[in-house]
């Protein structure tokens, strides 16, 4: 499945977004893409000092969000592209922000009040994915419904937890290759990671 959409910068084409996955689920060829992605913003922003820090970073984010979160399946990251890509993401945010490369990454976590950006790591974008991606997976009573409450128990029966709640305290201790391996799993992990709990019961028969 492919979509793409390009804007101009004067006469520069920009490739906004690229969506690609196979049928057996995939993601090698989109991860690859989203790396692209993002590696032409990194080289297109410093060539175009002219543009604003406003727009460079409205550019981002209108180009660089969509890269990561979309309506099909959520694709799996090996830890090391990831962080790949985070590193990349944050160089994005120092162009657009016409910083030194060597500017603290800290400043892009830090709290507003104190001091800091708090900008949308890529961590914060995949989990809101992720738990969108459960959320429609869980949305009909048809096949796939079946398919997610399987998936759900397995990671319950893995990880010796009772609920939702559980599984988000015990993902925090896991790897990230280890939280990858079930869907629901990975999306308790990130909610660990970035700091909040989901209170959601998605099979509750009441």
């Amino acid at each position: 499945m492919e979509k793409e959409l390009k804007v101009t910068h004067g006469k520069t084409p920009i490739r906004l977004l690229v969506i690609r996955y196979n049928m057996w689920l995939d993601s090698t060829a989109q991860r690859r893409y989203v790396m692209d992605g993002i590696t032409e913003m990194v080289c297109f922003l410093p060539k175009n000092r002219d543009l604003s820090i406003e727009n460079g970073l409205r550019l981002i984010d209108c180009t660089l969000g969509p890269l990561l979160t979309f309506s099909g399946p959520v694709i799996i990251w090996p830890e090391k592209e990831f962080n790949e890509l985070t590193a990349a993401f944050v160089r994005c945010n120092m162009e657009a922000w016409q910083m030194s490369p060597n500017t603290s990454t800290a400043l892009f976590t830090f709290p507003k009040d104190l001091g800091g950006l708090q900008i949308k790591m890529p961590r914060t974008i995949l989990c809101s994915a992720t738990w969108g991606h459960l959320i429609r997976w869980c949305q009909f009573d048809d096949g796939t419904l079946q398919v997610a409450e399987i998936t759900y128990k397995e990671a319950l029966e893995q990880h010796g937890c009772l609920d939702m709640e559980d599984l988000q305290f015990q993902a925090e201790f896991l790897t990230w290759d280890q939280a990858s391996q079930n869907s629901f799993t990975l999306s308790c992990h990130l909610t660990s990671t970035i700091g909040i709990r989901v209170n959601w019961d998605p099979f509750n028969p009441d």
